[in-house]
């Protein structure tokens, strides 16, 4: 009986979680606060970037252990989410860092992403590939773990056991997250925006215009971020705290959890090459129908001649050499083998220098609706 009681926890608990989801209430003054925040929202840093002579075989100044490619911190627990290995570190000053280990390639695909997105002057989280991060208090397989443990109720038990214990493994390779400072703003529940959703900016009430959208919708089809459910983009009122009292004085959208790019699936090189830009060329149709889940939440859309010739004009801006530092930084595998990292990143340069031909060379779009 009592490990008939065991093996029930987990269904029982999934079946209470299913119960408390609900869909939101969008005549409600939160939802309404959020839409009103949504519609002058941007998708530009406040500061542009210099593009030419930005390196991107270099972390951020800001970002942690920049130069000796290691660090120290203390385990955070929290409820796991996801399906990548992955735990979050608190560093002596007090900020917590996503560290993501193990296997899979969403390592090198949201460094990638990242300091991509940034250099182009789009709001970006700062994800580092870091040689060894030594955890104190962490479990040998700290994700692994925390399912498990949390299935069956228990994970703050087992955590507090191995913070007790001071067990400090290292995990070698890792890519080590920071968030963008800001207020992230969620209502009911729900997180982060919707791609439907785009048709509520307004340009007139000082939010992104729809060269600036349409910038985004081809920046994303670019790096084929097919995992696009709403909690894979931000809403965040930037430079904020949660205890801000504003209204959320310069709200930014922006894309997070970045690890399904480069593909499909994830760093994927022969499939990332063969993906077209435009799904109707003579339209200027941009789609993710071909990718991972119909991209259902992407609708089809006419891009604009102003939102190409934007986002255009900022990725021809990048150099051959600065292209190899981003695919070498972050230690993509080998086109042909799936070495890792890869000896010569020539056919992962060669397939991003086409996507750019793609959007910069040639005929103007047609007017979008």
């Amino acid at each position: 009986w009592t490990l008939c009681a065991v093996l029930c926890v987990p269904p029982v608990r999934f079946a209470a979680m299913k119960v408390r989801e609900r869909t939101p209430d969008r005549a409600a003054p939160a939802w309404r606060e959020r839409e009103a925040i949504l519609a002058r929202a941007r998708v530009w840093m406040p500061q542009a970037p210099d593009i030419a002579s930005a390196d991107l075989s270099r972390d951020p100044a800001d970002a942690p252990s920049a130069t000796t490619g290691e660090l120290t911190c203390r385990y955070a627990p929290k409820a796991p989410t996801g399906t990548t290995a992955k735990f979050d570190c608190r560093l002596e000053s007090g900020q917590i860092l996503k560290v993501k280990y193990g296997w899979s390639r969403e390592k090198q695909a949201e460094v990638a992403a990242t300091r991509l997105l940034a250099v182009l002057g789009f709001g970006a989280d700062r994800v580092s590939p870091l040689r060894a991060v030594r955890c104190i208090g962490c479990p040998p397989y700290p994700f692994e773990i925390s399912r498990l443990t949390d299935q069956f109720l228990v994970q703050s038990f087992v955590d507090r056991a191995f913070i007790r214990a001071g067990v400090t493994p290292t995990f070698e390779w890792v890519a080590v997250e920071r968030k963008l400072d800001g207020r992230e703003v969620d209502a009911d529940d729900f997180e982060g925006w919707d791609w439907r959703e785009l048709a509520l900016v307004d340009a007139q009430a000082g939010g992104a215009t729809r060269a600036d959208l349409d910038a985004l919708r081809l920046i994303a089809v670019f790096l084929a971020h097919w995992d696009n459910k709403n909690t894979n983009q931000r809403l965040l009122c930037l430079g904020e705290d949660d205890d801000a009292r504003e209204r959320c004085a310069t709200p930014l959208l922006m894309l997070q959890d970045l690890g399904a790019t480069f593909g499909p699936t994830k760093v994927n090189y022969e499939r990332w090459a063969a993906l077209p830009i435009w799904t109707d060329a003579a339209t200027c149709t941009v789609s993710m129908a071909t990718l991972p889940y119909g991209g259902v939440l992407f609708p089809p859309t006419a891009i604009s001649e102003a939102g190409r010739r934007l986002i255009g004009d900022k990725l021809r801006r990048l150099s051959e050499g600065q292209i190899v530092q981003l695919f070498t930084a972050a230690r993509f595998p080998d086109a042909a083998t799936g070495e890792t990292p890869a000896r010569d990143v020539t056919p992962w340069v060669r397939a991003f220098q086409d996507k750019v031909r793609q959007i910069v060379e040639r005929p103007p779009c047609p007017s979008a609706p």
